[in-house]
């Protein structure tokens, strides 16, 4: 099973590379279009997770956390999910730190580091900097045989979905958003899910 995540880990760090470069290219007009709604809501797709259940422990201070006493803190949690290697999921998290700020009171975060494990031997001290560098607040956790069923149906980094207070996916997007896209589609989001 190790083995099979792993390549399916690789997998996935392939596409992520391929699908952050063509985001960042500066001669794709798309980026244009994004610019003007900036301000907006983010449409979200549906993902290929219904829940997503987890018991692992934090990568910062290797306390116990666990989805279903999580999740009943907030009727909303922001689940974003990263690597060490993804440029764009470093450059998003400074924003994603400063929501964090802004909406803690009323919803969750939680960052998944996905080349890290609870063996605590594979990017452990490089992600605790990058967390550290960025100003990150929140808890980020690492896979373990809970998580990786589920996450090897996440074929590119970044990719955030929103989770309900009963751990049900209500949807996301892949790829690196703005801080106001986020925040519209939060106050949305909070809206619907009173």
């Amino acid at each position: 099973m190790k083995k099979l995540f792993k390549v399916l880990i690789l997998f996935a760090v392939a596409l992520t590379l391929f699908a952050c470069n063509k985001k960042n290219n500066p001669t794709d007009n798309t980026n244009k279009v994004e610019e003007k709604t900036t301000a907006s809501t983010i449409e979200l797709d549906k993902m290929p997770i219904e829940n997503f259940d987890f018991h692992t422990i934090d990568i910062v201070n290797g306390n116990t956390v666990k989805s279903e006493d999580f999740y009943k803190e907030k009727p909303l949690t922001l689940v974003n999910v990263w690597g060490t290697f993804c440029g764009p999921c470093k450059e998003e998290m400074p924003d994603l730190a400063k929501l964090y700020e802004d909406y803690k009171d009323k919803v969750n975060f939680l960052g998944v580091v996905v080349d890290t494990n609870v063996s605590m031997d594979t990017n452990v001290e490089e992600a605790q900097q990058i967390i550290k560098d960025s100003g990150v607040n929140y808890k980020n956790i690492m896979p373990n045989p809970t998580t990786e069923d589920t996450l090897v149906n996440i074929t590119a980094m970044p990719t955030t979905f929103f989770v309900n207070s009963e751990g049900k996916v209500l949807g996301g997007f892949v790829g690196k958003a703005d801080k106001d896209s986020l925040a519209a589609t939060i106050d949305k989001l909070l809206e619907e899910n009173k």
